[in-house]
């Protein structure tokens, strides 16, 4: 899961978001974690796993530091869609 979440926030970049980045990430078993990243440097604020982690569909929550937001779910397949 790192993986596509560093493409999502590469993504988020893309499109003009500012660094630093807040990442919200939701499972629908209960799984979350929330993390800060400057673009070089991603610290973990916040996490708490159930069972055997992260199931899909996920949802992330991104806002950047002029307070912009984006939506995306990560699929079972991996696949990302932008909201």
């Amino acid at each position: 899961m790192d993986e596509v979440l560093r493409d999502v926030l590469r993504q988020c970049v893309e499109q003009g978001m500012q660094p630093p980045l807040i990442l919200c990430v939701v499972s629908p078993n209960g799984s979350v974690m929330v993390m800060r990243t400057d673009g070089e440097h991603p610290e973990i604020l916040t996490e708490h796993t159930e069972g055997a982690g992260f199931s899909t569909p996920i949802n992330c929550m991104v806002v950047d530091r002029a307070g912009a937001a984006a939506h995306i779910t990560i699929e079972p397949s991996g696949a990302t869609a932008f909201h």
